[in-house]
């Protein structure tokens, strides 16, 4: 990983060896940020100079703008450039990404490696084509990309395991709190009841108050915990990961949900003492 200090310094960029290409168009993975795509030379309003595209964030380091100029040293030769545009990369991408990106004719003259990716569905066809290739092709060296992003999935899959299980865990956590939180307001809402039940109140209008309460409370409740849990998944994966946020909104609507039936029924079942308790003994209690 590269140095905080040395990144902002820029040293990094001047010292480090370039993973380059050549090809007329984007994949995927980039998005032109500045400037305009590459053109060939010699095609119709083109220029003559070889032009080159360059990673924003490393551009930034350099220092570059549209316009300038770059003499490239590729193994002994000598090639000039013009900077024409500036590309945001997807580095997350299992595809072959590059900080710099020529036009076709830009890297004729100097020495180049090819290299692709291939994506095998299975480790028996795998080594099929490992065999074929190195019999038909011996110069050619075929690497194993699938241990190294299989090694990956297990790390990122035990960290969500992780993260999971602690969310479960504060999840269960909260029963214990919502049935205290409850328990501290029983006798309010004991006196209460009664004193709707001197009023007049039946035992269906009663019902219904403290399900209107608990169902607030409830929704209150999930929603302010739903903000807050998407509040710092975005400041840990934006700050921290530098990544694109992308919540979900299912397991949280089925979470919150989860939560207010949790909240009305633990309301529900202690406010059974208000209809089990008579006015005068109530009013005797408080």
């Amino acid at each position: 990983m590269v140095d905080d200090r040395s990144r902002r310094e820029g040293r990094w960029a001047l010292r480090r060896e370039y993973r380059s290409t050549y090809r007329d168009t984007m994949l995927a993975g980039e998005t032109l940020t500045e400037g305009k795509p590459l053109v060939v030379p010699g095609m119709q309003g083109a220029d003559t100079v070889n032009q080159v595209s360059m990673e924003v964030d490393v551009a930034g380091d350099l220092g570059l703008a549209i316009g300038d100029t770059i003499t490239w040293n590729v193994q002994g030769v000598l090639v000039p450039t013009i900077v024409t545009s500036f590309r945001a990369v997807n580095w997350a991408r299992f595809e072959p990404n590059f900080f710099a990106v020529f036009t076709s004719p830009a890297l004729i003259a100097a020495p180049k490696q090819f290299a692709f990716i291939a994506n095998v569905p299975d480790e028996m066809a795998l080594a099929r084509m490992q065999r074929a290739v190195v019999d038909r092709y011996p110069n050619v060296s075929s690497i194993d990309l699938s241990v190294i992003k299989k090694t990956i999935d297990d790390i990122v899959n035990k960290v969500a395991v992780a993260i999971r299980f602690m969310a479960l865990f504060s999840l269960a956590m909260a029963v214990p709190v919502l049935f205290s939180a409850v328990a501290a307001t029983r006798r309010e809402r004991m006196r209460e009841g009664v004193l709707l039940k001197i009023l007049g109140a039946t035992r269906g209008q009663i019902q219904r108050i403290m399900l209107a309460e608990y169902l607030l409370l409830g929704l209150l409740g999930s929603l302010t915990g739903a903000l807050l849990g998407i509040a710092g998944a975005w400041g840990l994966v934006h700050f921290v990961f530098d990544s694109a946020f992308t919540p979900v909104a299912l397991p949280a609507i089925a979470i919150a949900a989860m939560m207010i039936l949790l909240t009305v029924s633990i309301g529900l079942i202690t406010g059974r003492e208000v209809f089990a308790q008579t006015p005068m003994a109530a009013l005797r209690e408080a």
